[in-house]
């Protein structure tokens, strides 16, 4: 058999990565040993170098991801019937994980073209956003919504609806026989132009939370807006409250102080209760914001170095191939990025397990290893409490391509930060 249709991802692996498919009785050559495939095994999924016993660990990228539910044989493939979700157990920094810098010299005086904000954060977007405190408000922001992604041209462009215009306009014209000659294509040509040349859209963020709960759940559901709001790639802000939720404005206000003592991007916060009438409130809401728009609509985009880039790193779709083809070659990207003064950010929790002691081993303090640490069990219990947890994860899509536990799946999916140390590396819920 070709070498190239078998991979083993590092050293002390105890399964290889199908790069084709294979079928049974397939011979492959194994450290000099000849093992005959028992069964078929497509593309992605992964067969045993040894046989095992029930209990044994499987080892993948260097790390636990899994263990045998059953014996396994030489050259068997492993799969949800045989093997279940395990990973390391993790501490403190048991090792400094040593970081050699990149070379950045094609790079240092590269630019990218960015929205330079009062803070000192550069934005690769200019958005206006309209939250409400509380689910209440939801109708509101969506009437705001209507009113003004279309007026201001940044509603998504309907071909189908676009279509159907054509269409009445011909049936009212009373030429039917035209219809066979139109098509979608000439039906979508007809979208409004952006009013405002400089801001990328507004973005309306309706939720079902903030009215009761405890303090601690409105405590977090501002502490996320704020999150949002003081995100370099956002303007400003419409806020619409009712009154009498737990979400307060207050605790907003605080929230992004806690956040960012600079913060003075334009904030409107409007409470219904004191506005008066629906109506009062969504045309004052309505007129304020668009005035907020024409200012930020004076920003322009300008050169900013890469230091002020930050990447958000997200599952993207992953599947038996991503670990070894696109993920270590975002992490190559994220190295660059981080060597010359920038950010990457882990962004999904369920990406991290079964990786942690390696995470940590990277942290450039204690403090950070104990608070990544913290974030980490302190997920997974909330996860458990609802009836789900880590090993349960895998979607059938994963399963259908190869991952097959959630530790499999994250052992791949961290070398989207290739050897960065934290927090040159983020966690989200860090920032």
């Amino acid at each position: 058999m070709p070498a190239n249709k078998i991979l083993k991802i590092n050293p002390i692996d105890n399964v290889w990565v199908a790069l084709a498919d294979l079928k049974a009785g397939e011979q492959v050559e194994i450290n000099k040993r000849t093992v005959t495939l028992t069964h078929n095994i497509p593309a992605k999924h992964k067969f045993v170098e040894g046989a095992l016993k029930t209990g044994d660990e499987i080892i993948m990228y260097g790390v636990v991801v899994g263990k045998a539910l059953s014996p396994i044989a030489q050259g068997e493939s492993i799969t949800t019937q045989n093997v279940t979700h395990q990973a390391s157990a993790y501490t403190g920094r048991s090792k400094i994980q040593p970081w050699q810098t990149p070379d950045t010299s094609p790079w240092k005086t590269k630019t990218f073209d960015g929205f330079h904000r009062h803070d000192g954060q550069v934005g690769t977007a200019n958005y206006w956003i309209v939250i409400p405190l509380v689910f209440c408000e939801n109708r509101n922001v969506n009437v705001i919504r209507q009113a003004f992604e279309e007026e201001l041209g940044f509603g998504k462009s309907n071909s189908y609806q676009n279509f159907v215009r054509e269409l009445v306009t011909l049936y009212k014209n009373g030429n039917t026989k035209a219809m066979d000659a139109l098509s979608v294509l000439e039906g979508s040509s007809k979208s409004k132009s952006k009013i405002f040349e400089n801001l990328d859209g507004i973005k309306f963020l309706t939720h079902e939370g903030g009215c009761g709960g405890t303090r601690q759940d409105s405590d977090a559901l501002c502490a996320l807006f704020a999150g949002y709001l003081n995100n370099p790639n956002v303007a400003g802000g419409t806020i619409l409250s009712l009154g009498c939720q737990h979400a307060q404005a207050d605790i907003l206000r605080s929230s992004l102080a806690r956040l960012n003592k600079n913060f003075n991007k334009p904030l409107l916060i409007l409470e219904q209760q004191k506005e008066g009438t629906e109506s009062e409130l969504l045309a004052k809401a309505i007129k304020e914001t668009f005035l907020a728009l024409i200012e930020v609509n004076k920003e322009q985009r300008k050169p900013a170095p890469l230091s002020k880039l930050t990447i958000g790193l997200e599952c993207g779709g992953s599947d038996g191939f991503s670990g070894i083809s696109a993920n270590p070659a975002i992490g190559h990207t994220s190295d660059l990025i981080a060597a010359l003064g920038g950010t990457t950010i882990l962004s999904e929790f369920p990406d991290l397990c079964g990786v942690e002691q390696e995470l940590i081993n990277r942290a450039t303090t204690d403090q950070i290893a104990n608070r990544f640490s913290h974030l980490m069990r302190t997920y997974s219990k909330a996860a458990e409490l609802v009836g789900s947890g880590f090993d349960m994860n895998p979607s059938p899509g994963n399963i259908k391509d190869g991952l097959i536990t959630d530790a499999m799946k994250s052992a791949g999916a961290a070398k989207k930060v290739a050897r960065l140390p934290l927090p040159m590396c983020w966690i989200m819920a860090n920032m």
